[in-house]
């Protein structure tokens, strides 16, 4: 269920920034709350509820080059804009300008939280095209960069920390993919005695799944389970408030019904899997076209091939109004299910047409991909680089304060060694001169007595 995660993430962006004068938030060093939503962003979100993308992209250029609107929140804006069509590579070569963002200088509380979400989806961009190395190096770097400035939550926010988790479990790393998983519940707790909009309850819900959903594709399942409990928990309380929002309900009601369905058919328990997969059939969220495509993963694991092909001959539609670009990621994630489904529903000929489709498409998908890569590591790299530069400056500036002490301390040396000699020369001098005295008084001494 990937759309459905992306619209909800681009939705929580959106309302954030939206209401950021209007909730308390984890306050950055030095950042004020004045001014946090701007008539720019006013005038933004007015053009982006239109939906008119080329008009969105357009005024956010105006804006950009008359100098109303700042980098942070023209990457936002503008990712935000591209990732709702589907163009996620063309975010990406925004999100790549967030390495150039000097923390330390956003001294508005806007431009802070817009750069903290911008930072957030470009993880999740890399989750989702699985980038694990690539992306939890970059949180790491993105963590500190911001623990430098002064703000230490990036990594224990409960998306982040489920991030970095996730990334962790697909390269191996399960004991400390449980301590981040364990973190964002954390988290989760945090926030939840603080805020009780019905928009956190869903947010944090859909962290909560998708470590479930993790879990259910690393084929832990014992693991899984909690997680969809605590969904469960989370989903009553929500329901049961007078606030509740019915959209989010059943957005959280279709999201832990399909987990359930994935797990309980992953456990051998057919009838509980079919009858949570009925009940996320309940839900109007699964009605959309996005949901009708992702949700054949079920269809195709329980055999029924036929539905699943159904299913899949609204496949043009969707990416077409997603503006999905036919890459090797999309072509994994729907045209090679798309040619099973077929094929094991003994639709030979439109089995074919997919692989023809997918042959054409694949040669330039590949160039696409490598291009992607290319920037990625690039990007990586340039980043090291960068901390590497900025190590060595460290390093000689602590060199040259050794040196400075040295030379410093060997100063004060030589005066107290120069001080010792002359006031030893002068004590030699004093006694020399005491002796003298004393003989001299002798003398007298003795000739008076002669006298």
């Amino acid at each position: 269920m990937k759309k459905p995660a992306i619209i909800l993430s681009i939705i929580i962006a959106l309302t954030a920034v939206i209401v950021l004068s209007c909730r308390p938030s984890r306050q950055h060093r030095g950042i004020t709350d004045e001014n946090q939503r701007t008539h720019v962003d006013s005038v933004i979100f007015a053009v982006f509820d239109t939906r008119d993308v080329p008009r969105t992209l357009a005024v956010i250029d105006s804006l950009e080059q008359t100098g109303e609107l700042s980098t942070p929140r023209s990457i936002f804006y503008r990712t935000i804009t591209y990732n709702l069509r589907g163009e996620y590579r063309k975010s990406l070569n925004y999100y790549y300008q967030l390495a150039d963002i000097d923390v330390n200088t956003l001294d508005d509380q806007g431009d802070f939280e817009c750069y903290n979400y911008s930072c957030k989806d470009y993880l999740r961009l890399l989750c989702n095209m699985k980038r694990y190395d690539i992306a939890i190096r970059e949180a790491y770097a993105i963590d500190k960069k911001l623990k430098e400035a002064g703000d230490d939550d990036f990594a224990r926010l409960h998306d982040i920390a489920e991030m970095i988790g996730e990334c962790q479990l697909y390269l191996g790393q399960t004991d400390e993919a449980a301590h981040s998983f364990q973190n964002a519940l954390n988290d989760i707790h945090n926030m939840l005695k603080i805020h009780h909009a019905p928009l956190d309850f869903r947010e944090c819900q859909h962290t909560m799944n998708a470590v479930a959903m993790a879990y259910i594709q690393a084929g832990n399942y014992a693991l899984a389970a909690p997680w969809i409990d605590r969904q469960d928990s989370l989903f009553t309380i929500a329901s049961n408030r007078s606030d509740r929002d019915t959209i989010y309900i059943d957005e959280m009601k279709a999201d832990i019904s399909y987990s359930r369905a994935l797990l309980e058919h992953a456990k051998g328990a057919t009838r509980a899997a079919e009858a949570a997969y009925r009940t996320y059939l309940s839900t109007h969220v699964s009605k959309t076209l996005g949901s009708i495509i992702n949700s054949t993963e079920y269809l195709m694991l329980t055999q029924r091939y036929a539905e699943a092909a159904d299913n899949y001959m609204q496949l043009q539609r969707f990416m077409q109004e997603s503006a999905f670009e036919v890459d090797l990621e999309n072509i994994g994630r729907y045209l090679l299910p798309k040619y099973r489904a077929n094929l094991f529903a003994g639709r030979k000929d439109s089995a074919l047409s997919v692989a023809s489709q997918i042959a054409e498409a694949y040669d330039s998908a590949l160039t696409r991909q490598k291009h992607s890569d290319a920037m990625l590591l690039a990007t990586v790299y340039d980043t090291e680089g960068k901390e590497r530069q900025m190590a060595e400056q460290k390093a000689e500036l602590i060199q040259l304060e050794l040196i400075v002490t040295a030379i410093v301390m060997l100063l004060v040396i030589i005066f107290l060694a120069v001080y010792a000699y002359r006031r030893r020369k002068a004590n030699i001098e004093l006694r020399e001169t005491n002796r003298q005295l004393i003989r001299q008084i002798d003398e007298m001494t003795t000739m008076t007595d002669i006298k």
